[in-house]
């Protein structure tokens, strides 16, 4: 029996020390990497005490994290140096690096090195000032790009930029998709009793649309509509404040920050996730919302078209106030058998290509492709030279 593929698994946060849809991808990645017989997985991360289960046999290599008050791209510079000097010593066959993990000094890991960007919010801005200040992110991400071997696509248009990006070197862009866990049935689906519920989870920040929300409740309000639909929102952020200041439409509820558990109880009670968002990857609270049978109104951006059709809910143009409004009268009009079958098919989507095993195998699969690839060791050498 060959010996086990040594993967180091590299990250700057981990789920739930850390928060953020990368964060919660390291956490369930590695989970499911460890449990395959011929890896042998070790993590690195800046969390203390140890942050996985010891039956998974997973190995933590723990560092320094990010000073969070400094300069966020210069600190995402010093730990990838911290991460190297982890990597040089371990040795491992092939490096899986989140986000900006593996940067300084990176030639060296060349041909045993694959990155996950995840959602390329950088290349994604809306405003002026979004595009100015991701410029030095998409020219450090085009810089690490092209310099691996491997690049990681959730689908969609960001294959499209990452294409682009490595063009002309010798990366190649593979896709895998972001992954969940399946209930092995669909989730009873609610009576159609009472008003709608309408599940926001995210942020409160304007990239997530949460404006748009206001205005479509505050529209349907005006409209008559309070008792027909009910928007619950979960999260927080920096434009929390601002909304309860100003003041709440009637219909709006606000969830504040929730756990694992109570998100899973908010999936089970909603009628449909409403994710206005305008600008995203392949978002976590999407795949479970659907993965509880449940369906999904999101903007069509990143890899969302993989997700939603008019099967399971609506793909939204992105900014449009009048479109998800015109949506969520659509959804409110329907039958409940109608919204039944959507969260069916919605469950039925993640069972056959979002899982987690069948990801994690795919994972496995593209971390090899590299170390078989003719070519790559002469990269390396003449890099050096």
């Amino acid at each position: 029996m060959s010996r086990p593929i040594h993967i180091a698994l590299c990250t700057d946060g981990i789920f739930p020390q850390a928060m953020g849809g990368m964060q919660r991808h390291s956490r369930l990645l590695a989970e499911h990497l460890a449990q395959l017989d011929d890896v042998r997985l070790t993590v690195v991360h800046p969390h203390k005490p140890s942050v996985f289960d010891p039956a998974l046999g997973i190995a933590e290599e723990v560092i320094p994290g990010i000073d969070t008050t400094a300069i966020y791209l210069r600190e995402l510079w010093r730990y990838s140096g911290r991460v190297a000097e982890v990597l040089d010593r371990i040795s491992p066959d092939v490096i899986l690096s989140q986000g900006f993990s593996v940067w300084k000094g990176m030639d060296r890991f060349t041909p045993r090195l694959v990155v996950h960007p995840h959602g390329l919010e950088m290349f994604q801005g809306i405003t002026a000032r979004e595009r100015i200040l991701g410029l030095p992110f998409r020219m450090a991400l085009r810089h690490i790009a092209r310099r691996s071997a491997g690049v990681i696509s959730l689908g969609g248009g960001l294959t499209t930029i990452l294409t682009g990006l490595v063009r002309g070197s010798n990366a190649r862009v593979v896709v895998l998709p972001n992954a969940v866990d399946v209930p092995s049935e669909p989730m009873p689906y609610p009576h159609g009793d009472g008003p709608l519920r309408l599940l926001f989870v995210g942020r409160f920040a304007f990239n997530k649309g949460i404006d748009l929300l206001m205005e479509v409740a505050g529209r349907s309000c005006a409209d008559g509509l309070s008792g027909a639909v009910r928007f619950e929102l979960a999260g927080d952020g920096p434009l929390l404040a601002k909304y309860m200041a100003q003041g709440l439409p009637e219909n709006v509820h606000l969830l504040g920050r929730v756990d694992d558990a109570e998100l899973f109880r908010l999936y089970a009670q909603c009628h449909a996730l409403l994710l206005p968002t305008r600008f995203e990857g392949m978002p976590t609270v999407v795949l479970e919302a659907m993965a509880r049978a449940r369906p999904v109104m999101v903007s069509d951006v990143g890899a969302t078209a993989e997700l939603v059709d008019d099967s399971n809910g609506r793909l939204l143009p992105k900014g449009d106030a009048d479109a998800l409004y015109q949506a969520i009268r659509w959804f409110i009009e329907l039958p409940v058998e109608s919204r039944r079958a959507m969260g069916r098919a919605s469950w039925e989507r993640v069972r056959e290509r979002f899982t987690w095993p069948a990801v994690a195998l795919a994972t496995l699969a593209a971390l090899r492709e590299p170390l078989t690839r003719p070519g790559l060791q002469d990269l390396q050498r003449s890099r050096q030279q």
